[in-house]
């Protein structure tokens, strides 16, 4: 071969064009930078799940002291707004938010800046949930960052409150968040998520802590916004016989309102062996006995998940009801209740009835432990109980002819709500709150049977 031939393979291999070549020099050279240096750092990662290795630069400017930059290669899928693990001798994993990246001509390799956060942020988003992220909150000192984004120096607050900024990942936050950060109460008054697309800077004032909602334990404001989730089951375990499809009765509520959320049966880990999937659809195994765990978990959000047993029977499903509907209506509001069965066909005789409940704080169940009252868990408070009293002829109800005799039988409630057409609930407008039952009674197979629901009734705001 002529040696301009192989001048020329060995050039062509780097590209077709002067431009390629000193790009793929530049990449060659990068890739020698990492393997030969004392600054690159092996198993770094990303919060996404993506491991990489990386050389981290300082900078030696005082104004930039803070900030360090990281060098990988074109092929690392990472981008701004990622928190980064960065493992350092003791084994402590230290964190850091990647705030911005640099442009380059070549693109022989990506560099981005980076920083150090100091602060695991929670906070209740829109729809209630729990949300975390790894932040950095801004000192003085930082002008170089805060320069980036559109920050006020003149920021007038009440005195003597103070600012704080935060910067972190863009989440959706909006005005109406408010953090816990060592102990104190801040509130956003405002940010920009457009300067450095992936990352969202904050501007905050300090607040006052609620010593009601304010979990200063756990670093979580306004606890109360804090969406609960809770399943409304029969009152009797369900039954299912091997190979059956699991599909129970239940109404997943949200904040004590059924919940229209899209959600899937999964199996617990303790229960797989006793399950199958068949065309997404969650079965009974062949061979399986005795109880199976499941999670109603919500599709929209994933650690939303709720636990319910179920039972595997050779024996048919047994009749069992519960009362589906809010379990907090506000002053002067209504809400719809329906009675639900595990038998689709049931079209029995059942009417619904308001009974008073009686809060008995702990230091007084004794004096409510008798034959007169029967005796509640209250829903909120530990310890206390809720107590429905018995009417005089209670000891007779086995002789009870009708539903309504039966119903009698205990001491209705007047004052908190009443019922009005087609099973709706009506709350006072009188100021008066509490704790009401509301009881379905009803007949399945010649007898008699009660089931409850106990529903608060809470302020308009």
């Amino acid at each position: 071969m002529h040696y301009l031939d192989v001048y020329w393979s060995r050039i062509n291999h780097l590209g077709e064009t002067t431009a390629e070549r000193i790009k793929n020099g530049g990449i060659r050279s990068f890739e020698k930078w990492m393997a030969e240096s004392p600054h690159t750092v092996r198993d770094l990662s990303v919060e996404r799940g993506l491991y990489f290795d990386g050389l981290i630069l300082t900078n030696k400017d005082k104004e930039y002291e803070k900030i360090m930059f990281l060098n990988v290669a074109n092929d690392i899928p990472i981008r701004v707004g990622d928190i980064m693990n960065w493992a350092i001798e003791d084994g402590t994993i230290e964190k850091w938010i990647l705030i911005q990246k640099e442009k380059k001509v070549n693109g022989t390799y990506q560099t981005f800046w980076i920083v150090r956060c100091n602060y695991l942020l929670k906070w209740i988003d829109e729809v209630g949930h729990l949300k975390q992220s790894w932040a950095y909150v801004v000192s003085s000192l930082d002008s170089k960052i805060k320069g980036n984004y559109r920050t006020w120096n003149s920021l007038i607050t009440p005195q003597p409150n103070k600012y704080a900024e935060i910067l972190m990942p863009r989440y959706p936050i909006n005005r109406a968040t408010n953090f816990i950060v060592e102990d104190e109460s801040w509130s956003v008054i405002e940010y920009d998520h457009t300067s450095v697309p992936g990352v969202i800077y904050l501007s905050l004032t300090e607040g006052k802590i609620n010593s009601i909602y304010d979990d200063i334990i756990n670093d979580i404001a306004d606890t109360d916004r804090l969406a609960q989730y809770s399943l409304s089951v029969p009152e009797k375990v369900q039954t299912f016989k091997p190979g059956d499809k699991i599909e129970p009765k239940f109404t997943l509520m949200k904040n004590g309102m059924p919940c229209g959320a899209a959600y899937k049966i999964l199996s617990a880990p303790e229960s797989k062996d006793k399950t199958k999937e068949k065309d997404g659809q969650l079965t009974v195994a062949p061979d399986a006995t005795g109880e199976i765990t499941i999670i109603i978990q919500l599709v929209d959000y994933p650690e939303i998940q709720k636990m319910m047993t179920i039972q595997v029977s050779n024996v048919d499903q047994e009749f069992s009801v519960y009362i589906d509907g809010k379990s907090t209506i506000s002053l002067d509001r209504h809400a719809t209740y329906q009675l639900q069965t595990t038998d689709e066909n049931y079209s029995g005789a059942n009417i619904f009835q308001l009974y008073k409940l009686l809060v008995v704080e702990e230091s007084d169940i004794e004096q409510y432990d008798n034959d007169d009252y029967v005796l509640f868990n209250h829903p909120r408070i530990e310890g206390a109980k809720l107590a429905l009293h018995k009417s005089a002829d209670w000891a007779n109800y086995s002789a009870a002819a009708t539903i309504t005799e039966f119903a009698k039988q205990y001491e209705k409630e007047s004052v908190l709500a009443v019922i009005k057409e087609n099973n709706v609930v009506q709350a006072n407008n009188r100021n008066k709150l509490g704790f009401t039952m509301l009881a379905n009674i009803y007949e399945y197979d010649g007898q008699f049977n009660i089931t409850f629901k106990i529903i608060e009734i809470v302020p308009l705001w």
